[in-house]
């Protein structure tokens, strides 16, 4: 057996990851997962540079600007988890886009991730960068805490904190593909030369996740989804039936083969570029990706069918 370091994001998506180590299915791949959780996105590139972890999850837009920030980092995305899963929330005397004007928003970090997609949407919907006040705040729970506490007037959300947010009198505003209808959001990165040393390892990785997210779209699991976020995302009843359905949505949820949507590397790319934070001309998206782990790895699933 051997142990696998994880660093991610509390967030609803992870439910394969503890679907795997729950039901084995990491254990039957030789491995022990670690698992450790990050209070932002500059931790996890950071963990991953400096051997504090092995393989993280993050937004594809953190993995390109940490690549393109600093010359000696080796980060690649190897696989996706899905297409974004955020919503952007408001307070309860918030609910319009439109009075986001003169607010202030929380965010992770003000020119990576997911802060590009509100960004543009905002200025296409009359709120260009200067109408409003973005503050550094951290990963989903963070920014769900602070807006519970009324320290913002809006953020970017995925669930549970979505579904918690909305009970407690928050606005939906707009949902992922309303802000971006092509994206790659959160993928699997890692440091190329720890991959290289370890390729076997993390193909195991990428198996026993597949293997588990293709498990929790089983019908017959069900029930034991929803008790699998109670443990881990703290959501019961109604709500964990609306985070469940979220994650398993067929347009807007995990990716049931965890593939890397090449085709939505490019869109962030090409915001990143819109948005003056990417040098012309565009890199093609191999700078930051490298797609024969997954390719590898899923044709050993792909025989065993």
């Amino acid at each position: 057996m051997e142990t696998l370091r994880l660093i991610q994001f509390r967030a609803a998506y992870n439910l394969p990851i503890h679907a795997a180590v729950e039901q084995g299915i990491f254990a039957r791949h030789g491995l022990a997962l670690e698992i450790a959780y990050t209070p932002g996105s500059a931790f996890v590139c950071r963990a991953l540079k400096d051997g504090g972890a092995d393989i993280g999850f993050t937004a594809a837009d953190d993995i390109i600007a940490d690549v393109e920030a600093d010359r000696r980092s080796d980060l690649f995305m190897f696989m996706g988890l899905h297409g974004g899963l955020f919503t952007l929330v408001s307070a309860p005397n918030v609910n319009t886009v439109e009075a986001l004007a003169n607010s202030t928003i929380g965010v992770d970090a003000k020119n990576t991730g997911f802060v590009l997609v509100l960004e543009k949407f905002l200025n296409d919907r009359g709120l260009p960068r200067g109408r409003y006040d973005l503050i550094e705040i951290g990963g989903w729970e963070r920014r769900y805490t602070a807006l519970s506490e009324g320290k913002i007037s809006a953020t970017l959300l995925t669930e549970p904190f979505l579904s918690n947010a909305l009970a407690a009198g928050c606005h939906l505003l707009a949902r992922d593909l309303e802000m971006i209808p092509a994206y790659q959001g959160t993928v699997g990165a890692a440091s190329r030369a720890w991959a290289e040393r370890h390729r076997d390892l993390l193909l195991r990785f990428m198996r026993g996740y597949v293997e588990a997210t293709q498990w929790c779209f089983e019908r017959a699991h069900h029930e034991a989804c929803l008790a699998i976020l109670g443990r881990h995302s703290g959501v019961t009843g109604s709500a964990a039936d609306k985070t469940l359905e979220a994650l398993l949505h067929p347009q807007r949820g995990l990716y049931p083969k965890a593939e890397l949507n090449i085709a939505g590397v490019r869109a962030a790319m090409a915001l990143r570029a819109e948005l003056g934070y990417l040098s012309q001309p565009i890199p093609r998206a191999k700078k930051y990706c490298d797609l024969s782990y997954y390719q590898e790895a899923l044709s050993k699933v792909d025989a065993s069918d």
